[in-house]
C-alpha cells in the first residue's frame, strides 16, 4: 500500500549526492531510528485493526456454526480476501511499468488486466483434511459427504450476495 516506507532509502534518496557519504548516511540512520520505531508500531496497529475489522459477528457465527457441525474446536477458520491492487492507467511520459490489459464486452467496453476475472470470492473457507480430503465428491475419501453437509451450511448462514471459495489444509 502507499503506506510501506523505507525510511533509509528515502532518506538516502532525499540527501543530495554530493553529501552522501557514508559517514553522513550513518549519522542519518542513527537519527531515523525512533521514527523506524513509531513506523513499526504504526504497521503492529494497522494489521491488527485490519484484523478485528474483518472479523465480524458474522464471520465468528458462520465458523462457530462450521465447527459445531462436526464436534471441531477452531479446525475450519474462515479467512477475508487481501486487498488487490487498482488497475491504473498513466501517460507514457510518466515512466511506469506497462501492464498487459485489454479491452472486451458487448454494448459497454471495459478495461481489464490479463488473468482478471469478474469472479471474485469474498472469504475463504479452510477445512483441514482429515474432514475431506479433495473438493471433488468423487476422489473424496468420505464420498462428499462431510463436503455437502459443509456447503449446506455455508449456503445457509452466509450473507447474500457473498461469495466464498474452499481450501483444504493439513492439520497437524
Amino acid at each position: 500500500m502507499w503506506y510501506k516506507i523505507d525510511f533509509t532509502k528515502f532518506c538516502r534518496q532525499m540527501l543530495p549526492p554530493i553529501l552522501r557519504s557514508v559517514f553522513l548516511l550513518a549519522i542519518i540512520r542513527a537519527m531515523i531510528v525512533p521514527l523506524k520505531y513509531i513506523y513499526a508500531r504504526f504497521r503492529d496497529l494497522k494489521s491488527s485493526v485490519d484484523n478485528s475489522l474483518n472479523t465480524t459477528g458474522h464471520v465468528i457465527s458462520l465458523q462457530k456454526a462450521l465447527n459445531d457441525a462436526f464436534f471441531l474446536a477452531d479446525e475450519i477458520f474462515i479467512d477475508t480476501a487481501d486487498e488487490k491492487d487498482k488497475c491504473a492507467m498513466y501517460f507514457l511520459a510518466e515512466n511506469q511499468p506497462i501492464l498487459p490489459m485489454y479491452f472486451f464486452g458487448g454494448d459497454a467496453l471495459y478495461l481489464k488486466e490479463n488473468g482478471e476475472s469478474g469472479v471474485e470470492y469474498n472469504f475463504t473457507v479452510y477445512v483441514p483434511t482429515f474432514l475431506c480430503t479433495s473438493l471433488n465428491k468423487d476422489e473424496d475419501k468420505y464420498k462428499g459427504v462431510n463436503l455437502l453437509r459443509i456447503i449446506n451450511i455455508l449456503d445457509k448462514y452466509k450473507p447474500a450476495g457473498k461469495t466464498y471459495h474452499m481450501e483444504l489444509y493439513d492439520y497437524e
